[in-house]
């Protein structure tokens, strides 16, 4: 698996300081300069087959032993069923991941409270696929510990996301404002805040506080 060098990581941390926190100016669609290259997570781990999408955080596979097994994809948050964006996130994890193989990299853990996998997946077109969700505007970065080997990373193409009005969870986010000479960095007046973005109101949120605000 590859890491994040020390020049990156000053780079993600500028990029939140000078966009105050993700308060910076939005662009519009899918025109944002969002950076496309990942790193390289896909070399290596263990082959399966899709056996079918869950929701966009969740897949079923078929391991090489024959064995179906539930996979939660670390390091993002999609909505859940019933809320804002749920079908989009999961028809775009479907759309990634096709009817192929794919790669599951394990980081720290190997399942999670609810007995399921959990691992970075790549397609079988070496697509890293929690990066494209949250660079599509349809994942929120979440830190699951002590699975953080790119949650710094994650979290960098999110600021980048969200200043960028990017899919169906940032696509409001010209409707929300900087706030100048307040403690917070955004004012969520579409949606609510959850952690430093907006996001739509029925959306659940399990971010911590940051630095947006409820408009």
């Amino acid at each position: 698996m590859g890491i994040l060098s020390s020049r990156n990581l000053m780079a993600a941390l500028a990029l939140l300081l000078l966009g105050g926190c993700f308060g910076g100016q939005a662009g519009s669609g899918r025109g944002g300069a969002i950076r496309s290259v990942d790193p390289l997570v896909c070399n290596g781990g263990e082959q399966a087959a899709l056996d079918r999408v869950i929701d966009g955080d969740t897949i079923d596979v078929k391991l090489g032993n024959g064995e179906i097994e539930r996979v939660r994809l670390i390091g993002i948050d999609t909505p859940e069923r019933g809320e804002s964006c749920f079908a989009e996130a999961t028809d775009y994890l479907r759309e990634l991941l096709g009817n192929g193989r794919v790669t599951l990299i394990r980081d720290k853990s190997n399942r999670d409270r609810y007995g399921r996998l959990v691992r970075y997946v790549c397609s079988e077109n070496d697509t890293f696929t929690e990066a494209a969700l949250v660079r599509e505007g349809l994942a929120v970065p979440y830190r699951y510990y002590p699975d953080t080997y790119y949650a710094d990373y994650l979290q960098e193409l999110g600021a980048e996301a969200a200043m960028a009005a990017k899919g169906c969870l940032f696509g409001s986010a010209m409707k929300n404002s900087a706030a100048k000479g307040s403690a917070c960095c955004l004012i969520c007046r579409s949606g609510k805040a959850c952690g430093d973005v907006c996001i739509p109101a029925d959306v659940t949120c399990r971010l911590p506080t940051g630095c947006a605000c409820d408009g």
